[in-house]
């Protein structure tokens, strides 16, 4: 096998191990430029570890454990509320390890990667090889327009457009609706595009595997009467905490270059440390595009080396969203005929 026929599954940190796989029609066009690190030290970052997989991995959950337990044991009084809010947010971030675990990169171990993928991908509530193969197509076009599936407001967009988008809505028609289409037996051609030709079977696989666990959980959370724990503990908090997670997306890439080119279209925001744990250190997010085979564990290392290389938000992210809403409102002003009236938002 060539080069160019690993070339996709090298990009998302996938390798080589499964073998020959069909490929999209359409040739890749995002690309790391050459030189940045030398090869030694990438090849050392890159090493991939069971003990930092399991640490984020066990302590995410645990906290998830703890915020269900809070939810359940103080609704409907007033802390509970606090408690909501917290498990909406460390619920919200189980994108993070479904995002490392779509990679391969969370473990060295592929049974604990694949494991861990399927545990988050039922609570997240999101198909796991659907959203590996969606993610794929965004890192072979990150930020090309009508070619990246996951391009977040593609320019040019509106304030409402961001609060759409934020809301997260949509979301959850798009993947339930495709869930279970997909459990019927019709792959819905936007899937379909961005699954190999071979690998298309997973889509009804995994949903039915999925809608019946799903059927099965809340069969037995009606007759043994749990099904209250589940809406306040799990599907509560996973629905409140799904804005967050736009919010961050929209932080990634939005404002940056709509373009192939890895140092300009992805964007890295520096915050605290609890954020970087929570979020498995995704924020150092323009690092992740150029070394997606580099570990979450070993980002900041690589950002220390590629800082100044790279589209730095410095403040943090309510800064920097409020710097992206002002684009927003500066790019709808110039746009909008002078003397006509805003149209209402949404």
């Amino acid at each position: 096998m060539s080069v160019e026929q690993l070339i996709g599954d090298a990009e998302l940190g996938l390798g080589a191990s499964e073998g020959p796989r069909e490929r999209p029609a359409s040739a890749a066009v995002s690309r790391r430029p050459s030189g940045l690190l030398d090869r030694a030290v990438l090849e050392r970052l890159s090493r991939r570890t069971n003990v930092h997989g399991l640490a984020y991995f066990l302590g995410h959950y645990a906290a998830i454990g703890l915020g269900g337990w809070l939810c359940w044991t103080t609704f409907p009084g007033a802390l509970f509320w606090l408690a909501f809010a917290f498990q909406a947010v460390v619920t919200g971030f189980l994108f993070s390890p479904l995002h490392e675990c779509a990679h391969r990169s969370a473990f060295r171990s592929r049974t604990l990667n694949e494991t861990a993928l399927w545990i988050t991908a039922l609570v997240y509530i999101v198909p796991p090889y659907y959203f590996r193969y969606f993610h794929l197509g965004h890192h072979r076009f990150t930020q090309v327009p009508g070619k990246d599936p996951s391009l977040v407001l593609p320019e040019p967009a509106t304030l409402g457009q961001y609060v759409w988008y934020c809301a997260g809505l949509w979301f959850w028609w798009r993947n339930l609706t495709w869930m279970i289409r997909h459990a019927c037996g019709f792959v819905h051609p936007a899937s379909a595009a961005w699954v190999p030709v071979g690998r298309r079977g997973l889509l009804v696989v995994e949903s039915r595997i999925m809608v019946l666990l799903y059927a099965a959980l809340f069969a037995s959370a009606v007759y043994f009467g749990f099904a209250w724990v589940l809406v306040v503990a799990w599907i509560a908090p996973r629905i409140a905490g799904e804005p967050i997670q736009r919010i961050i997306r929209v932080a990634e890439h939005v404002g940056c270059d709509e373009s192939p080119d890895l140092l300009r279209n992805t964007r890295t925001t520096l915050t605290n440390r609890l954020v970087n744990a929570v979020a498995w250190q995704m924020p150092y997010h323009a690092e992740h595009h150029l070394f997606p085979n580099v570990p979450f564990h070993a980002l900041p290392a690589v950002h220390a080396l590629v800082a100044d290389r790279v589209v730095v938000e410095p403040r943090g992210y309510l800064a920097g969203q409020r710097q992206i809403i002002r684009g927003l409102l500066d790019a709808d002003a110039a746009t909008r005929p002078v003397g006509k009236a805003r149209s209402p938002m949404l």
